[in-house]
């Protein structure tokens, strides 16, 4: 592993060079910015950009740590490291699509409830009110602030403001159908979000089938990647003598077996994801 330490040093010293030469300081406010909108669809408002980078930061120094002491191989510890790196990130995914499903869900019932109160006779304003007050929970948050905006400016700029905020693709056929409503008026808008939510409730039943096929499938690749980790750290601990093979430039196996598990468990997850919804109408 002697050739590792100039190596690194050299990679340091053109990235020190590259950022001095060329500087992207202008592209670093854009990044934090991507951050903080993940963050928010994360339902995280209150957790910082800044203070997520330095929780991935803290998070990676903690793991390659714990490597070192553990197993004592230079290139498991950078391996280590980089997990803890982008750990916290596909922890936040994960989060990231749960509260989607459960948004899309509380719209569903949201369009429901706007479609009973439309055809009571109640006006689209009022009824947005009122799901601010009795709508889904996960939503409150969201209507209350459609209501304060509507207040305040125009109704097709509050709706703007939500659909900007929530950045989903069911919510862009909700606020679609709104707009257009505000434009020929309100009176077939209660048949439109009936088949809407129809078609929406149809939508999630197969999504639902699918995450269950899909949760058993994630429990199996976690499953096989994790059972070669585990034995590499009890036989570590009872017979170090039976990993000497791994010492200097062997640790490069133990790089191939890592990146071959990662790869592998990325596969799995990869054949069992749910197809991407891409946003239409924006």
């Amino acid at each position: 592993m002697t050739y590792v330490l100039p190596l690194t040093l050299g990679l340091s010293v053109y990235l020190i060079y590259d950022g001095l030469v060329n500087p992207r300081a202008a592209d670093a406010p854009q990044r934090l910015e991507r951050v903080r909108e993940f963050l928010l669809r994360a339902g995280l408002p209150e957790v910082p950009p800044a203070g997520f980078v330095v929780f991935s930061l803290l998070s990676a120094a903690l793991l390659a740590f714990f490597a070192q002491a553990l197993l004592g191989w230079a290139s498991v510890t950078v391996l280590a490291g980089l997990a803890g790196l982008f750990g916290p990130l596909l922890y936040y995914l994960r989060r990231h699509n749960r509260r989607r499903a459960a948004l899309q869900l509380g719209l569903i019932e949201a369009m429901s409830q706007l479609r009973d109160s439309i055809r009571i006779g109640f006006g689209v304003p009022e009824s947005i009110v009122a799901l601010a007050e009795t709508g889904p929970e996960v939503l409150r948050p969201e209507f209350a602030a459609l209501v304060r905006h509507m207040r305040q400016d125009r109704f097709d700029r509050a709706l703007s403001a939500m659909r900007d905020r929530l950045a989903d693709p069911l919510v862009d056929l909700f606020v679609a159908a709104l707009l257009a409503s505000e434009e020929t008026g309100a009176r077939n808008l209660s048949d439109v979000l009936d088949r809407l939510t129809q078609a929406m409730r149809a939508e999630q039943q197969t999504q639902q089938e699918i995450r269950a096929y899909q949760a058993r499938s994630v429990v199996s690749a976690r499953i096989i990647a994790a059972v070669p980790l585990v034995l590499l750290l009890g036989i570590r601990q009872i017979r170090p003598s039976y990993f000497q093979v791994f010492e200097g430039a062997g640790q490069l196996w133990l790089v191939a077996v890592f990146v071959l598990i990662a790869l592998g468990y990325g596969g799995m997850l990869y054949m069992t994801r749910l197809p991407g919804e891409s946003r239409v109408l924006r």
